[in-house]
């Protein structure tokens, strides 16, 4: 166990070579540097990821990321490599799900305005059962929504879902372990609390300004990413895949060819 009282304090006192906590490397600096460091290795790593389950409501295709209404801990950061489940529940408790490039594929909206004229005008009836086909991300301003096209519509008795698969603004607390939600703490990432500790002491030698070991701390901190990202690829070789299912698309579906726009 890594509590963060001791990443700021006994880790990074051995990092800076002080136990100054009042002067210049005060206690407040200390935690928002290892703060700054849990999140940096997150934005780059990708290790922290949730799910998000949101309710669909009839005939409503857009949902804002952005707000605490839907993302109710407001740390959304961007949409993981995973893919959205949109998750369909009959009158008759029978579910079904689409999630995958054949079933509900991500597309853009360039992709939209070629291949679907109109789209945003598109309306259903509450009466009428409609699942999409496709879903998008559609940055407006402060917000960015996630949207299902054609709209859904759940009709009478039945109900959806969509289960979104994100990547998480690691919690700014100063208590505990670092990447701990509702009190559950992510202990493979145990190894790697070290990094925080270096990209700290990598803002903290500035202030002394000390570019030489300020550069040495990050490359330190760069170097547990890079640890991370390594003994997390895919072991083996990798699975040959067709670009498309053609099966899917004789039977009307996935008749669209684009690359996934998060890559």
């Amino acid at each position: 166990m890594t509590l963060f009282s001791s990443l700021y304090s006994a880790r990074l006192d051995e990092e800076l070579g002080t136990d100054d906590a009042s002067v210049l490397f005060t206690t407040a600096r200390r935690k928002a540097g290892i703060t700054r460091g849990v999140r940096e290795f997150a934005e780059l790593t990708e290790c922290f990821q949730r799910w998000q389950t949101i309710t669909i409501a009839g005939g409503t295709a857009e949902y804002n990321l952005n707000s605490t209404t839907v993302i109710p801990d407001g740390d959304f950061i961007r949409l993981a490599m995973t893919p959205v489940e949109f998750q369909h529940t009959d009158k008759s408790s029978n579910v079904t799900i689409l999630a995958g490039p054949d079933d509900l594929p991500l597309v853009d909206i360039k992709w939209l305005d070629a291949n679907e004229p109109g789209w945003r005008l598109s309306t259903v009836a509450s009466s009428i059962s409609q699942m999409p086909s496709v879903y998008y991300l559609r940055p407006d301003g402060g917000n960015l929504f996630l949207g299902f096209w054609p709209p859904p519509s759940t009709g009478s008795s039945e109900a959806a879902i969509a289960r979104v698969p994100y990547i998480a603004l690691p919690p700014a607390s100063t208590v505990g372990e670092p990447y701990t939600v509702n009190s559950s703490v992510r202990g493979d990432l145990r190894p790697f609390h070290q990094a925080a500790v270096h990209y700290a002491a990598h803002q903290l030698e500035k202030l002394r300004r000390d570019d030489q070991a300020s550069d040495r701390q990050l490359q330190k901190f760069l170097g547990y990413v890079t640890r991370f990202l390594q003994n997390t690829r895919r072991k083996g070789g990798h699975m040959v895949q067709s670009a498309g299912n053609y099966f899917s698309r004789a039977r009307g579906r996935g008749s669209w060819q684009q690359q996934d726009p998060r890559r």
